[in-house]
């Protein structure tokens, strides 16, 4: 079994990153897939992140990352982030190309 970035990350921030059963990143009730994860750590650190969603709440933090990836008027077609529905009280945060338009919300 190979081990996620995140699970790396989590073993430097005591384990404030977590898996899913689905295989996403949690971080207290955020959840981010991998590609959005790997996306985010782009332009934040790991404790960043974890900070964010300690300070304003999974769904405000959700809505921070999709705010600062969004589709723009200059690149409608270039990946950016949003929140799908699951089986969790917040969204899900995807990468654009991981669901397909309809899906996203």
């Amino acid at each position: 079994m190979t081990q996620r970035i995140w699970e790396l990350h989590a073993s430097l921030l005591n384990g404030a990153i977590r898996s899913t059963p689905e295989g996403d990143a949690e971080i207290d009730g955020l959840i981010l897939s991998e590609k959005a994860y790997l996306l985010a750590m782009r332009d934040f650190r790991p404790h960043q992140i974890v900070e964010l969603v300690k300070r304003e709440g999974a769904p405000k933090a959700a809505a921070t990352l999709i705010a600062h990836y969004g589709r723009t008027i200059d690149s409608p077609q270039g990946r950016h982030l949003v929140a799908t529905r699951g089986q969790a009280p917040t969204p899900i945060v995807r990468r654009s190309d991981e669901v397909p338009e309809s899906g996203a919300h």
